[in-house]
């Protein structure tokens, strides 16, 4: 992924969606004009806008060509229509864009530690195919999270999903790696770390979806993944575990 600049705003973009000439953006934070219909306008996009008021569910929506007046209840959406953009906002949690290259469908989905535990990836994957997509066509750009070793979080609320993602009763940290590229270099991303409090972890949710993304039959060369941390980069990302902030910032993708 490259970070990009038009008309003042700044933006990460995927090369996996941008070879298959799909328009679509992670936003970093703004503090003027953060509303979808702003950013769009100054993009120079038309479409028909639809988001979120996101709850941390498996909730996934499927939208159609009609404008979107009042947001509806979720945390995925996903369309088979053209010239819609689908909208979503993060500040810690992962947000994940979907295409599809062959029927050109397209879904975008917010995935925190909950949505992870709820499924709504694989949700989301699910009614994708509902819609007519085959899961061999789909690509997947994963936006900026907050890393693993920034993210703290209870023992006993992970637990569950780990052994969901790895059929592991026990926590083995060498267990759950993924392998990721980095400008040419592999990088290998845990899971999970041990902390120096018996009851707590660091956990990284970037690599929980690309683990669940994988025990779906999704491939690795189906997947771009950014490692920028949204804690860790205060200039460019709200961070509700840095600042506990209400603000955030968009993602979409407009089919």
């Amino acid at each position: 992924m490259s970070l990009s600049t038009y008309n003042n705003i700044k933006y990460l973009q995927s090369d996996l969606l941008n070879n298959n000439n799909f328009k679509h953006a992670f936003f970093t934070k703004r503090f003027n004009n953060n509303e979808p219909i702003e950013l769009q306008n100054k993009l120079n996009l038309n479409s028909n806008i639809h988001y979120l008021k996101q709850i941390h569910s498996d909730k996934v929506i499927q939208v159609s060509n009609t404008l979107n007046i009042k947001a509806n209840v979720g945390d995925s959406l996903i369309t088979k229509e053209r010239h819609q953009s689908l909208w979503i906002y993060t500040a810690d949690c992962v947000p994940i864009l979907i295409a599809d290259i062959k029927r050109r469908n397209i879904a975008a989905c917010h995935s925190g530690l909950n949505g992870l535990k709820k499924q709504i990836i694989s949700k989301t994957l699910k009614k994708l195919e509902d819609i007519g997509s085959n899961k061999n066509n789909l690509i997947f750009a994963v936006g900026p999270a907050i890393k693993g070793d920034k993210y703290q979080v209870k023992k006993k609320d992970v637990k569950d999903l780990i052994f969901q993602i790895s059929g592991k009763s026990y926590l083995d940290e060498s267990c759950c790696i993924i392998k990721s590229i980095k400008d040419k270099e592999e990088e290998l991303i845990h899971l999970f770390k041990s902390d120096k409090n018996p009851d707590k972890l660091f956990f990284d949710i970037q690599a929980a979806a690309i683990l669940q993304l994988l025990k779906e039959g999704i491939k690795q060369n189906q997947i771009n993944l950014h490692r920028i941390c949204t804690y860790s980069n205060q200039t460019l990302f709200n961070s509700y575990r840095r600042d506990k902030t209400t603000s955030r910032q968009w993602s979409y993708i407009y089919s």
